[in-house]
């Protein structure tokens, strides 16, 4: 029996089926937006918004296979090989960032980013022009990346317990709205979708929107959860002497949740989501 290839339409409906019609329709319009001819004029990116409290989050025994820790300097080399960007891991860590790594004998087989506040993140300005912000108390992860198996699981497991030692309450991250993988992953740990982010560019037209997961659509989504998203460029940095003490593999010093105001305080915009 001679296989014939299915057409555009065949193919668009299995999509639908596999990964629902609202995630079909936006991958058809991610490849013509973001086609090479097209990159130069338009941009489209769309990603969800995910919150988990800390103690919601899932947690296991590692296998004695795995090795989960925090990364130290001497980690570098192996960073920069996994993520295959060394000029983005060094800024990450003169940025303050920190990656809490799972190793598979001598080789990383899952690796995260995090950043606790009072901070910011700014690596998606380029997809999605805005800024996120947020209080002390909140952990934004990104950058997650898994290639051995079970090595992400190892790696979740042992996550909170880092974070806790920060004084984190709250763990938010944001997932590719077309990624299904990734999302259902993040479900099973204990995250839950709070919002929708959407950001369309033509020349220098900038149309940014969202909604919250129970709400209506609305211009610019401002605050979400304890999050702030600020279409402004991020105002500054973290010092020299932060960044050093961060490539020298030393710990995040403790938050001060006395004398640090939190978001809620320096904003007027309350929701649903923010904290009593």
């Amino acid at each position: 029996m001679t296989r014939t290839t299915p057409n555009r339409f065949v193919r668009l409906v299995r999509l639908a089926r596999s990964r629902g019609l609202g995630r079909a329709v936006f991958r058809v319009a991610d490849r013509v937006v973001n086609a090479n001819w097209w990159r130069r004029w338009w941009r489209l990116g769309v990603v969800e918004i995910y919150h988990a409290p800390l103690g919601d989050l899932r947690r296991s025994r590692v296998p004695r296979i795995f090795n989960v820790r925090m990364t130290t300097q001497d980690d570098l080399p192996a960073l920069e090989d996994y993520f295959g960007d060394p000029q983005r891991v060094r800024d990450r860590f003169r940025r303050g960032d920190a990656c809490a790594v799972c190793f598979c004998g001598n080789r990383i087989g899952a690796a995260v980013w995090f950043t606790v506040g009072m901070n910011d993140y700014h690596e998606d300005w380029e997809t999605l022009r805005c800024t996120v912000r947020f209080p002390v108390g909140v952990a934004w992860t990104f950058d997650g990346k898994g290639t051995k198996l079970g090595a992400w699981g190892a790696l979740m497991a042992r996550l909170p317990e880092f974070l806790e030692r920060l004084a984190v309450e709250d763990v938010y991250t944001v997932i590719d709205y077309d990624n299904i993988e990734s999302i259902n992953c993040q479900l099973s740990l204990g995250y839950r979708r709070i919002g929708l982010l959407v950001h369309l560019r033509f020349l220098a037209a900038v149309l940014n929107f969202g909604k919250l997961a129970t709400g209506r659509w609305h211009r610019s989504p401002g605050q979400v959860g304890h999050l702030l998203f600020d279409r402004n460029r991020p105002s500054g940095r973290v010092t020299v002497a932060a960044a050093r003490e961060n490539l020298d593999g030393e710990s995040i010093d403790r938050p001060d949740l006395d004398k640090m105001p939190s978001l809620e305080e320096s904003t007027q915009q309350p929701d649903q989501y923010s904290r009593a």
